[in-house]
């Protein structure tokens, strides 16, 4: 039952989802199968890890049916029926959470039935709930729409023809939430297309721009359109100055955006930076760590009260780099407790050894990357890389022979390392080795043969394009001009 969809799914339910849904479950009106709820039940025994070796189709069948003889396919007609229950949950829950769509939802059904008492009730309600909200998105626009195309249609049902607002008013705020997911899908496609190389087109996009140029006045109130047309400039124009503006843009705007659309606002903000560096520009990393800091203190990086653990690694990465060692330090341990507790050992375990290596602290971080065995290729490769650097600088031969080896042979037997990222790690070990083999030979032959030497690992290393952690090779090999 490992690939069981059900399993996946109630695996991501919080504890409270998990009683949520039993409710729903047990509910005759949602579920009237009395297999499929001694299935969910059984299957919660498993809770919190659900692990494989408790969830298997024997031992769930023989739960559900008793005594019967074992039948695979009435075991996965129950799973099937358990699964259609959470796929109507989990669309039920995200209706119940969505903004105004479960008013808009009754105003058309109040509609269709010809209460229209009820109906303009309904629609007071809404103008409260609207005026209370704080959030103005490309999402907030379309469910207005279709709050204003209820009261036209209402309307027209009327005998008397007369000028009604909501005719205009739903048009407007089409078009609002046309221009705004617009700007938002072609900062989405110029993104894109600069990191994976794609070839997404944008129709009709310079023709948008223009038109909320001109009419800038309409549009400046309204931060969906001004903030992802600003985004969009600094996307395609790669300007400072409009960096800057779309910084001030957004954290003046920070309650008009859900958490999740913010988080990938500054995602821009960010890969801004990382372009800026790649291009020769090092004092960007400092404006990383500031907008790194911004996202933690407003708590926009946290989704589902958790923190990623690649924007954990990526901000000490960061602090390592600019020398932040204390407060570097202090993050590590202050957000351990905010990873996701499936990876949060591994997070902080390989971070903190980074940390370690990085103040030279080289037994230190070795001792750390004993203590775990990691599954994820990341961090397995991360963690053999920095035990592979730690053995240079403690010079220490036979460990850093012994890695060398073992490091190669997981390399080449891997299946989850992609062929890129394979060669340029074994290019790191076969260079690591030369210059080693060279700092051990430093007093044992002639200056000219030495120099030689150095001279060919040099050259050859000019000439590499895919090579991991060729700043440390230079930096080890310059030590031993």
């Amino acid at each position: 039952m490992k690939k069981s969809k059900s399993i996946e799914i109630i695996k991501k339910f919080s504890k409270k989802e998990l009683y949520q849904f039993k409710d729903w479950l047990f509910s005759p009106f949602h579920n009237k199968s009395e297999q499929v709820k001694t299935l969910y039940h059984w299957i919660l025994l498993a809770a919190p890890d659900f692990e494989e070796k408790q969830l298997n189709k024997q031992k769930a069948f023989t739960f559900v049916f008793k005594k019967t003889a074992y039948n695979e396919l009435r075991i996965n007609n129950v799973l099937s029926l358990l699964t259609k229950q959470l796929f109507d949950f989990l669309a039920f829950h995200n209706y119940q959470h969505s903004n105004l769509l479960p008013q808009i939802c009754l105003m058309n059904e109040l509609l269709t039935r010809d209460l229209d008492k009820l109906l303009l009730q309904e629609g007071r309600k809404l103008e409260k709930i609207k005026k209370q909200s704080t959030i103005q998105n490309s999402s907030t626009f379309f469910d207005e729409y279709l709050y204003y195309k209820q009261l036209d249609e209402h309307f027209l049902k009327k005998p008397k023809r007369a000028y009604d607002e909501n005719l205009q008013l739903k048009n407007n705020k089409l078009d609002l939430f046309y221009i705004s997911t617009k700007l938002r899908a072609a900062c989405d496609m110029i993104s894109r297309n600069t990191v994976i190389q794609a070839n997404y087109q944008s129709h009709h996009l310079d023709d948008l721009i223009n038109w909320v140029k001109n009419h800038s006045e309409n549009y400046n109130q309204y931060p969906a359109i001004t903030v992802y047309y600003q985004a969009l400039k600094t996307i395609k124009e790669g300007k400072i100055e409009d960096y800057y503006q779309l910084k001030l843009l957004l954290a003046s705007n920070l309650h008009i955006f859900p958490n999740s659309e913010m988080s990938k606002l500054y995602d821009y903000v960010l890969n801004f930076c990382i372009r800026q560096i790649n291009q020769g520009h090092p004092n960007f990393y400092k404006e990383i760590l500031d907008v790194y800091k911004f996202l933690l203190d407003n708590r926009i990086i946290f989704q589902n009260d958790h923190l990623a653990q690649w924007d954990y690694k990526n901000i000490i990465t960061v602090g390592i780099r600019l020398g932040e060692t204390q407060w570097t330090e202090n993050f590590i341990h202050q957000y351990k407790k905010d990873l996701s507790p499936k990876n949060r050992e591994n997070a902080y375990i390989y971070n903190l050894a980074a940390f370690y290596y990085s103040t030279k602290a080289y037994k230190k971080s070795l001792q750390l990357l004993h203590e775990v065995k990691f599954t994820d290729t990341s961090y397995h490769l991360g963690a053999k890389i920095i035990q592979l650097k730690s053995f240079y600088e403690l010079e220490e031969e036979e460990p850093f022979y012994a890695l060398i080896d073992a490091f190669k042979i997981y390399i080449l037997r891997s299946k989850d390392i992609s062929n890129y990222r394979k060669q340029a790690n074994l290019n790191l070990i076969k260079f690591a080795k030369r210059i080693f083999k060279l700092k051990e030979q430093q007093d044992l032959i002639s200056p000219s043969i030495y120099n030689g030497k150095w001279k060919s690992i040099d050259e050859r290393l000019k000439k590499m394009n895919n090579i991991a952690n060729l700043d440390w090779l230079n930096e080890c090999l310059q030590d031993l001009e």
